[in-house]
């Protein structure tokens, strides 16, 4: 909590019989010094996607429910423009539909499903898994559509009231948000965050979709790995067939990043290993908050962890099951996890020289013992590390984005900041490139007013251009007619779109159905 800046937590651990304790720490709300209890409750977000999961497979062993027969079985109005195969509620459970990842600008799930008639798929059903929240929002209308009731009614029905999870609600409204922790965010919603930045109360939303719309307290959650650690059984019989609690914790797709196979997506479920062991889990992110069930079902051991602000409950959740699984064998403990200096890194070394840029501006970055520090006129700081060969240094001039280092086998050979870019000694490639002139128009900071995604920034470097996440995450953007790009990799389902060009800047971007316009920062 120290290392990142976070509020308030609160972590429950479970065997399949009973509940082991509930622990929460620091504040759930900052100014009324109001801390963290065990009935403080907190939105769980994307955890919330097994709940519809396991919602309709219980309408599958009821054979009201075909996962594997198309969506507009059940949503007949439902289409999408694609020349690949209709689409099943299999690919929409498994994030393998082909479908962009968020619509945020319509609040209704309904309206989600009916606006999806104007996107394209990026891949054929089944090819490639790509997280898609909106494919989840299409499955909560779905489950409202069979059920004939809205979805927090479904869900406290077939899953919240047989589990006993009373503190649970399935939606949360303006009336909800007194027994929540208060949510917190950095102040700053237009680049990387930093511990040490300030934290305001995030922007506040009421919802009731599939995807991401249950609350809940830790000591409740608890109950529903209870649930997962027994296959699907509650207290009072079986919520799920043994074929369904199958499906639902299924290897159905790969979701592992780097192609290895080390992460699996079911029905709403992730399948891991941990230490060598197999687990089941998802974590969630909503504004202000994150969250995560982690269980291991050889050991029979799970648990919750949930914080309101900056935090990783995914480490905290793996580190707690990793002592509690110690603690039961009579192994030695694991140390506790080391305060991390910001400011180290391993190898400085590689990094340090002078880099040009081609109009004769120059960074010049200097290793010391195991610090790296960037010199800038009269000014030295050194730098965060952020990621592997990313780092973030606290000059106003260098605020916005992340300094990457690029390698060429192996060899340090350039770094960028948003849309400069420096070549080091060790380079010997162009140092020019070429672009369309119609580019230039495109580069720039565009917003929305919507909270989930509010801007983006859009660069020209070395004759490519990119879209920059506030977090400072790159997408390569490929042209496929003028002025309309793909966004991310072969098989993205992302569109933007660029118009309105006025006096040489392009004024508004439409990414994937959301209307974007130029902002007047840089």
């Amino acid at each position: 909590m120290q290392a990142e800046g976070t509020p308030g937590l609160a972590i429950a651990l479970t065997d399949c019989d009973h509940l082991l304790g509930v622990r929460t720490f620091g504040l759930a709300n900052i100014d009324a010094a109001r801390p963290v209890t065990p009935e403080t409750r907190f939105e769980i977000g994307s955890i919330s996607k097994s709940f519809t999961a396991i919602a309709l497979l219980q309408l599958r062993d009821e054979g009201r429910f075909d996962p594997r027969l198309p969506v507009s079985r059940y949503l007949p109005w439902f289409r999408i423009n694609s020349t690949h195969a209709t689409l099943t509620g299999h690919d929409l459970l498994t994030h393998t539909a082909g479908l962009p990842g968020d619509r945020d600008d319509v609040p209704s799930s309904v309206a989600q499903a009916y606006e999806l008639r104007d996107r394209i798929t990026g891949s054929a059903p089944g090819a490639y898994w790509s997280y898609s929240n909106i494919g989840y929002q299409v499955l909560g209308y779905l489950l409202e559509t069979i059920e004939h009731q809205q979805y927090d009614s479904i869900i406290r029905r077939r899953i919240l009231e047989p589990l006993g999870m009373h503190r649970t609600a399935a939606r949360f409204t303006n009336e909800t948000r007194p027994s929540l922790a208060v949510g917190y965010s950095s102040l700053y919603d237009d680049r990387p965050t930093r511990p040490s930045d300030p934290l305001v109360t995030a922007p506040w939303i009421e919802y009731a979709a599939g995807d991401g719309s249950i609350v809940s307290t830790a000591e409740d959650l608890a109950a529903y790995v209870r649930m997962l650690l027994s296959r699907g059984r509650g207290p009072n019989g079986p919520l799920l067939s043994d074929s369904s609690f199958a499906l639902l914790t299924a290897h159905a797709a790969s979701s592992s990043r780097e192609n290895d196979d080390s992460s699996y997506y079911g029905y709403g479920i992730f399948s891991s290993r941990l230490d060598g062991h197999p687990t089941i889990g998802h974590s969630g992110e909503m504004l202000g908050y994150t969250s995560q069930i982690l269980a291991e079902p050889g050991e029979s051991l799970g648990v919750v962890v949930f914080v309101n602000g900056p935090g990783d409950p995914g480490a905290t959740a793996e580190f707690a099951l990793g002592l509690f699984d110690a603690a039961r064998h009579g192994r030695p403990l694991p140390e506790l996890p080391a305060m991390e200096t910001p400011t180290h890194v391993d190898n400085p070394g590689e990094y340090r020289g002078t880099y040009t840029s081609t109009d004769g501006r120059s960074l010049t970055l200097e290793a010391s013992g195991d610090s790296l520090t960037l010199v800038s006129g009269d000014t030295r700081v050194a730098l965060e590390r952020e990621s592997r060969d990313a780092f973030l240094a606290s000059l106003p001039e260098f605020r916005l984005f992340p300094l990457r280092f690029e390698r060429t086998r192996g060899d340090v050979t350039g770094v960028s900041y948003g849309g400069a870019w420096y070549a080091g000694a060790r380079y010997t490639g162009p140092r020019t490139f070429a672009h369309p002139a119609r580019w230039t128009t495109y580069a720039g900071h565009y917003r929305i007013m919507q909270p989930w995604e509010p801007n983006f920034r859009v660069v020209l470097r070395k004759g490519k251009l990119l879209r920059i996440l506030p977090e400072g995450g790159e997408e390569p953007m490929t042209e496929l007619s003028p002025g309309f790009f793909r966004v991310g990799d072969l098989q993205s389902a992302e569109r933007l779109r660029f118009d309105q060009v006025v006096e040489g800047h392009a004024l508004r971007a439409e990414l994937s159905g959301m209307t974007y316009y130029r902002f007047f920062t840089e």
